[in-house]
C-alpha cells in the first residue's frame, strides 16, 4: 500500500548547545517539538506517511494507528542508522499528528525530517544530562547534502554557522467564535439533559474560533512565543498544527509507558487555590471518570499503577492531574498505546461512543486535529505523544482555526464552562497577538 523508502540516518553530537527556539526556519510548515528548552527543531521531509479521509482504513480508529505503527517499523527495518549517541530522540525520528475522528478531512500524518537539531531532556522523554545533537536523514543511494531543501540548508547554517533568523510578528489578527454564547448554553443544556436521562456521564464540548490576518502568519513566531511562555508544556509545530499542550498521552521509557491524565480545571485567580480544586466535587468527579477510562484501556496492554490526583498549575489555568505508569506486555509500542487511549474521556466523554455521537451533532464543525494525538516516535522504542490542546491549525497564510473544550457534567454551569474555554484559548491567542 505504501512505498517504504530506504533511508540513511547520521546522528552526531554538537559541540555547543543551541537555543532551539532561535532556529526555526519555516514560515509555513514549521516542524518543532519543545519542552523546557529541549526537544527538536526540524526542517525538510525525507519521508512522509499520510492517511487521508478517502482511505478505507480510516473507518476504524485503532486500525489507523496500527497501520502507522507498521509503516514506522518497516521504515526502521529499511534504514541504515549511524548514531554516535543512541539516546531517546537520536537516530531515526518521525513527528506526526492525527485527526480527532478517523474519517476527518484533516487526515493523519507522520513526517521524517531531513535535518533535526535536538537537545535531550524533557522534550525527548529523558532526565539525563542535556546533550545537543544533529541528525541528517536522506536516501541511502544519494549524498544527503544534495537532497536538502532550502529550509533544511537554512537550519544547518543557523546551527553550524550561526546565521541569525528573524521571525515576523507583524499583522492585525481577529478571532470570531464559530457559535454564539446562546448556542453554547443550549448545547450544554442538551448534554446535561442526556446525562440526567442516564445516557451519558460526561461529554466534552469544544468551541472553535476562526482567525483572520491582514498579513501572512509566521508559524515560527507562534512556536517561539508558546515555547517561551509555556515552558512546562510541550510546544509543537507539525503539519500546520501549532500549540502548547500540558497533557501527556504516552511517553515510552523502556518497557514502560507514562501517561498524564488532565481533567478538572480552575482559572488561576485569587478566588481559587489548589485545595479548592482538590475539594471540588464536580471537578474531582470529572477527573475520576477520565482516570478510570485511561486505566481501563491501559490494563489491556500491561500492568498499571496510578498516582494520587495532584494540581498542575499553568500560567493560565490549573488542572487536576494523575500520572499513570504502565509496564507493557511484549509486542506493544508507543503508537499502539496512543491509539488505544484516543479519544480520551478528557476530550471525548463517557461512555465514549455515546459522547462522540452527541458532540458530533452539537458541534458546528469538524475538530480537525484538535484533541487528537500529536508527537513523535523514534529509534530504540522511544516516543512521546500528547493530546493536541491549546492549539490552532494554520489553513493558509491569512486564515487559521483554534479550539478549546470543557467537560460537561450533570452539575456544570454553562457560563463557567464558557469562561473555562476562554482561559484555555489564552495561550494560542496570545501567541497570535489576539486579545480575547
Amino acid at each position: 500500500m505504501f512505498t517504504i523508502p530506504h533511508l540513511r540516518v547520521q546522528t552526531t553530537r554538537l559541540p555547543n548547545t543551541p537555543k532551539l527556539a532561535h532556529l526555526l526556519t519555516a514560515k509555513r510548515g514549521q516542524i518543532a517539538w519543545l519542552k523546557n528548552r529541549t526537544g527538536f527543531v526540524c526542517a525538510g521531509q525525507a519521508a512522509r506517511y499520510e492517511l487521508g479521509p478517502s482511505s478505507a482504513e480510516l473507518t476504524d480508529n485503532g486500525r489507523r494507528f496500527a497501520l502507522a505503527s507498521q509503516w514506522w517499523k518497516d521504515l526502521q527495518n529499511n534504514a541504515e542508522i549511524r548514531d554516535d549517541l543512541a539516546l531517546p530522540g537520536t537516530g531515526l525520528v518521525a513527528l506526526g499528528s492525527f485527526s480527532f475522528v478517523p474519517n476527518s478531512p484533516a487526515g493523519s500524518t507522520l513526517i521524517v525530517p531531513q535535518v533535526i537539531v535536538g537537545i535531550t531532556g524533557p522534550g525527548t522523554g529523558t532526565t539525563t544530562a542535556r546533550t545537543a545533537f544533529l541528525t541528517l536523514i536522506g536516501p541511502d543511494d544519494q549524498d544527503i547534502f544534495e537532497t536538502l531543501d532550502e529550509q533544511s540548508r537554512a537550519l544547518l547554517d543557523a546551527v553550524l554557522v550561526g546565521t541569525e533568523i528573524h521571525y515576523d510578528s507583524s499583522g492585525i489578527r481577529q478571532a470570531q467564535p464559530r457559535e454564539s454564547l446562546a448556542d453554547y448554553r443550549q448545547h450544554v443544556a442538551q448534554i446535561k439533559s442526556n446525562i440526567n436521562a442516564g445516557t451519558l456521564t460526561k461529554a466534552v464540548l469544544a468551541r472553535q474560533l476562526n482567525i483572520t490576518s491582514d498579513s501572512p502568519i509566521d508559524e515560527r513566531h507562534i512556536v517561539a512565543q508558546l515555547a517561551g511562555s509555556y515552558d512546562d508544556c510541550w510546544t509543537f509545530g507539525i503539519d500546520g498544527l501549532i500549540g502548547a499542550t500540558p497533557e501527556l498521552l504516552a511517553q515510552s521509557e523502556g518497557n514502560q509507558v507514562v501517561t498524564r491524565v488532565l481533567a478538572g480545571t480552575f482559572p488561576n485567580t485569587e478566588a481559587y487555590d489548589d485545595d479548592a480544586l482538590l475539594n471540588s466535587a464536580k471537578n474531582m468527579h470529572e477527573h475520576e471518570v477520565a482516570v478510570v477510562s485511561a486505566v481501563d484501556s491501559l490494563q489491556k496492554v500491561g500492568e498499571v499503577q496510578a498516582s494520587q490526583p495532584f494540581v498542575l498549575r499553568l500560567p493560565n489555568v490549573s488542572h487536576l492531574a494523575t500520572d499513570i505508569v504502565t509496564t507493557l506486555a511484549a509486542n506493544t509500542d508507543v503508537l499502539s498505546v496512543t491509539g488505544l487511549l484516543h479519544p480520551t474521556a478528557a476530550l471525548g466523554g463517557t461512555p465514549t461512543d455515546k459522547a462522540l455521537e452527541l458532540i458530533t451533532k452539537l458541534e458546528a464543525t469538524d475538530r480537525d486535529r484538535f484533541g487528537a494525538p500529536v508527537g513523535w516516535v523514534g529509534s530504540y522504542g522511544a516516543g512521546q505523544w500528547c493530546v493536541a490542546l491549546r492549539c490552532a491549525r494554520i489553513d493558509d497564510e491569512l486564515h487559521a482555526r483554534a479550539w478549546a473544550g470543557g467537560g460537561i457534567m450533570a452539575d456544570s454551569d454553562p457560563d463557567e464552562e464558557y469562561a473555562e474555554t476562554q482561559a484555555k484559548f489564552a495561550p494560542i491567542m496570545g501567541a497570535l497577538g489576539i486579545a480575547l
